[in-house]
């Protein structure tokens, strides 16, 4: 897996995702560092396909590139340039399109994605203000 640079590199380890679900073919995702941290942010993208892998599983996998997909707490986002998923899809794609898939590594999950173009990214005000209070629950104390 290739490194996708953003905004987002060098979050503390391990951060957390917050899944918001798929609307009308956006994925909407907010990724937050642990706690104490105060960084947050939300990653919308036009999605095709997009699954949820639990972590464990998924870093310790041969991903076919002599790489795992554990995150480092370097670059944060990898995308396949080469994978099962994206053949698959282009053999199935009657006009040829031609999706990226991405990877968000969090302390449970492996989101990975199927998107087009490139993700956007906001970074969100303090975790504990913003729109995660609800999501975070007993957490915000």
């Amino acid at each position: 897996m290739a490194a996708h640079p953003s905004i987002i590199d060098g979050i503390e380890r391990p951060p957390f995702v917050f899944d918001q679900g798929l609307w009308r073919g956006v994925l909407y995702l907010i990724v937050v560092a642990p706690n104490p941290g105060l960084r947050a942010y939300g990653i919308e993208m036009s999605c095709e396909i997009y699954s949820g892998i639990e972590e464990m599983i998924y870093s310790v996998a041969d991903h076919g590139d002599k790489t795992t997909g554990r995150y480092d707490g370097g670059v944060y986002i990898k995308e396949a340039e080469n994978s099962a998923l994206l053949k698959a899809y282009a053999a199935i794609d009657p006009v040829g399109r031609k999706p990226r898939h991405f990877s968000f590594v969090e302390a449970t999950t492996a989101t990975r994605c199927l998107a087009s173009p490139n993700p956007s990214y906001e970074r969100l005000a303090a975790p504990k203000r913003h729109m995660l209070g609800d999501l975070l629950g007993p957490m915000r104390k």
